[in-house]
């Protein structure tokens, strides 16, 4: 299987994976990020804690 999502995840810069999760906090979810880093945001959005902006990435991406 050829990992499309290849590189960092610009929420924690760890590798994505073969299975990205896409950012809550982008409009059309499409922005990939690491499975750990969804499932956090999952977690924020559902617990109501604030969700880290992505101006708080490590990793800029190209819609901010």
């Amino acid at each position: 299987m050829t990992d499309h999502h290849a590189g960092p995840c610009p929420r924690c810069a760890q590798p994505i994976g073969e299975r990205p999760a896409h950012s809550r906090l982008h409009t059309h979810r499409t922005q990939p990020i690491c499975t750990t880093c969804g499932t956090d945001e999952a977690h924020r959005d559902t617990t109501g804690l604030a969700p880290i902006p992505p101006t708080d990435w490590p990793l800029t991406t190209p819609d901010h």
